[in-house]
């Protein structure tokens, strides 16, 4: 499809001020009655904003997006229903089936999964070498999931790991700061109206997996997870600019204190001032990325200085 010149200029302008390509697909479709899928618009915007080389969110910045999918555990029954089971009736651990991944301002997801004995040691191997290059790594129930089925396998395989990454949970966000009827990620995306998960036939499609090691279903898995990365992402792109920062991006590029901790952008402004109850000054800024934080009065006086 041929896209008129008003609908390109409409699309850098939207990209001017967010960063979330599926929201801007949806209301381009919505205002110009586009025929089109919201994957097409969503490729389409892509492509402008990165002919557009908006440098300026970007700031070397590398925050990774990810998600992980496990096999079952299997053990020794005697019978069925609710039961305590020894461990020493496990009969194979539980392990990492797949792993996909993005960075942050790339469309391309990657993907890595065990070997064809159903070994996870080198997917490990290839994930934890990603990790360590990430400034900030984002997965929904990540800290208390992902990292420490991650760890877990690690440490049985003898991969090295660090103790501790810095991390954003969407899961823990969305529980302290909204007050939403369910906080899984699928339900996030249906009401945030950014997407949803793909559907899947449940434990049918793991035990094709492990039991019948059919490429077909691990397939399918993989593009299960392929989606619930692109849907992370894009939820965190709506949930960003009303919760606060795990991590000072200026700062840690070696920025000003006062610049946008989101994007690192020195193009911010002040919202508004208020105090402490013990009488300190919080100056409240807001960047064009859309992200509202505070500064101390200090540093506040040091954007005035630098700014003007």
């Amino acid at each position: 499809m041929r896209y008129s010149k008003k609908i390109v200029e409409y699309i850098k302008l939207k990209c001017e001020s967010t960063r979330n390509n599926t929201a801007i697909a949806r209301e381009m479709i919505k205002d110009f009655d586009l025929p089109i899928s919201l994957e097409t618009a969503r490729k389409k915007i892509s492509a402008v904003r990165i002919k557009l080389k908006e440098q300026g969110f970007k700031r070397n910045i590398k925050r990774l997006f990810f998600d992980i999918e496990t096999s079952y555990i299997t053990a020794r029954v005697w019978r069925t229903g609710k039961q305590w089971v020894d461990a020493s009736n496990i009969t194979s651990e539980k392990k990492i089936i797949c792993v996909c991944y993005k960075w942050q301002f790339e469309d391309y997801v990657h993907t890595l999964t065990w070997d064809k004995e159903q070994d996870d040691k080198k997917l490990l191997k290839d994930l934890i070498k990603v990790l360590s290059k990430a400034d900030e790594i984002i997965a929904h129930n990540g800290d208390r999931f992902d990292l420490k089925e991650l760890r877990t396998r690690c440490i049985v395989q003898g991969v090295p790991m660090f103790p501790k990454y810095r991390t954003l949970d969407t899961l823990k966000k969305a529980r302290k700061y909204f007050n939403f009827h369910s906080n899984r990620l699928n339900y996030l995306g249906q009401v945030l109206e950014v997407g949803r998960k793909l559907d899947h036939e449940g434990i049918d499609m793991w035990r094709d997996i492990q039991e019948k090691k059919s490429k077909k279903a691990l397939k399918k898995m993989v593009d299960y997870c392929t989606q619930d990365v692109v849907l992370l992402e894009d939820v965190f792109n709506v949930l960003m600019p009303y919760i606060d920062h795990n991590i000072n991006f200026s700062v840690l590029k070696g920025g000003p204190k006062w610049a946008c901790p989101e994007c690192a952008s020195e193009k911010v402004k002040l919202s508004h001032t208020d105090t402490t109850p013990m009488g300190y000054v919080k100056r409240h800024m807001k960047c064009k990325c859309k992200k509202v934080y505070h500064i101390s009065n200090k540093s506040y006086q040091a954007f005035l200085t630098q700014r003007f």
